[in-house]
């Protein structure tokens, strides 16, 4: 009979699985030795592994791992203790594997284990009974996030504070399962917490007084306010400032009003005033552009905000945008992300003012005129399309050929059925011969003309030689290299 295997609950497999349970909430806290020897164990529980056969006794198991017999059955024991394995039998020994995620609702906590904790829990829930199912929660949640009892006394005597010494045990256990999740287990660190959130209270009745409101502050509110000063790095000047321009909505509308202006980057008082001044003329800015490229939204906020705000803050004006729009509509980009993408890219090459806009336009125009009098050459009437730009950068930066020699490629093209291939082969084999003046080029034209020369066909890479596979994967290999 097998060593170690699975329950029933789990079945074999032909790989080993460490579920996540084991991983978070386990193995930080066990030995390196104990999480050894259960891994161990675990991969001898699947089928397609080479040592099963030879491990199939304590001693033989104990001797692969290079320690004593006790100290495998003592790390089988503990794990027993956490509900992870049972020991089936003694002689021969036998141990079988549990679901990691059952461990901890069918534990079984010592009975002794908890007796303060429980006496000091119940003096601080005076008004109710802890009854034996709550406090089993507690060990639970001790236990699965390894917390100090002091600490979950320090929360709940918070939560008795907050709430009075009726709280009911769910509020008590979201509380200590949200702050467990940060990282809060000790006491240590949760008294720090606290403390924190004691330093809210001034400011709170400040943000409330401006909000137009004299409540007490939730512990959910205060949760947020350390959230606006510490992730959004808001100052408290800007937070009370926000209050007081909330009418409706209260404390949700701050806090959403909170997430949209640091989203904006919008940090100071100043930055949002001026936002909130000049809104009107950002809707109307959206509407207008909206207009150019085709597009219609009812509700311009989002726009204003994932658009209009964005490319101001690149620096970009009304004019410098109305262009832009112009631009994408005349070239067929009829949609905000696609408006986006082309701010993007001028951004990056610093085309932010009208004049370095329409700059880059005329340059852009003068490269199409070129483009279009080598179609012309070839015999192609059609406008330029964005495959003839990649062609001619090629053509011109890559290859170094001049204008007047592209020109005359084309006119050896045109009587072809696909002429920009024709053109494209052509000028490769240019390239790859040193042919780069008119002169030169008019030569081998007139060989093409007279079919002494194809020019589809590559005169400058010799055919003929073989290569082994070797070779030819090397040459592959060294392309890859290559950088284009």
């Amino acid at each position: 009979m097998a060593f170690c295997k699975f329950s029933s609950e789990i079945g074999s497999t032909s790989v080993t699985i460490v579920e996540n349970a084991f991983i978070e909430q386990y193995l930080p806290y066990s030995s390196g030795e104990q999480v050894r020897i259960y891994l161990w164990g675990l991969y001898l529980c699947g089928g397609g592994n080479s040592l099963k056969s030879s491990l199939e006794t304590l001693d033989s198991f104990a001797q692969n791992l290079g320690i004593s017999s006790e100290d495998v059955l003592k790390a089988f024991k503990f794990w027993q203790e956490q509900g992870l394995v049972q020991i089936v039998e003694t002689t021969p020994i036998q141990i079988e594997y549990l679901p990691v995620k059952n461990a901890i609702s069918k534990k079984k906590f010592k009975v002794n284990k908890y007796e303060q904790f429980n006496l000091q829990a119940q003096t601080l829930i005076a008004e109710r009974m802890i009854t034996p199912n709550e406090f089993s929660e507690y060990y639970t949640l001790l236990e699965s996030f390894h917390m100090s009892p002091e600490a979950l006394l320090m929360i709940i005597k918070y939560c008795v504070d907050v709430k009075g010494k009726n709280v009911g045990y769910s509020y008590i256990l979201t509380v200590a399962k949200n702050w467990a999740n940060e990282g809060l287990l000790t006491f240590a660190q949760v008294e720090q917490k606290l403390q924190e959130l004691i330093n809210t209270e001034a400011t709170m009745k400040e943000i409330f007084k401006a909000l137009g409101s004299v409540r007490k502050s939730t512990l959910d509110e205060k949760q947020k306010y350390i959230k606006w000063t510490k992730d959004f790095d808001f100052s408290d000047e800007v937070i009370i400032f926000v209050a007081s321009m909330v009418k409706k909505g209260g404390f949700d509308k701050l806090d959403s009003r909170l997430s949209k202006y640091y989203e904006l980057h919008l940090m100071s008082v100043r930055e949002i005033k001026e936002y909130e001044t000049n809104k009107n003329d950002l809707y109307g800015l959206a509407k207008e552009i909206n207009k150019t490229i085709g597009v219609y939204y009812e509700n311009l906020e989002n726009v204003v905000e994932s658009y209009i705000n964005p490319w101001l803050m690149r620096g970009y004006d009304e004019n410098s945008l109305k262009l832009i729009a112009s631009y994408c509509f005349k070239n067929g980009v009829r949609n905000l992300q696609g408006m986006d993408s082309v701010v993007q890219k001028y951004y990056k090459r610093g085309l932010t003012t009208t004049e370095s806009i329409i700059q880059q336009l005329e340059k852009a125009k003068a490269q199409d005129d070129k483009i279009k009098a080598i179609l012309e050459k070839a015999n192609l009437i059609r406008n330029v399309t964005s495959w003839d730009r990649d062609f001619y950068k090629t053509w011109v930066y890559s290859w170094n050929m001049p204008q007047e020699v592209i020109e005359y490629a084309a006119t050896l093209s045109a009587d072809k059925t696909q002429p920009m291939q024709y053109i494209n082969k052509i000028l490769s084999n240019w390239f790859e011969q040193k042919i780069n003046t008119l002169d030169s080029a008019k030569t081998v034209g007139e060989l093409y003309k007279t079919g002494a020369i194809d020019p589809t066909k590559d005169k400058s890479i010799i055919h003929d030689r073989t290569y082994s596979k070797e070779e030819f994967e090397s040459l592959i290999s060294d392309i890859d290299e290559i950088e284009i």
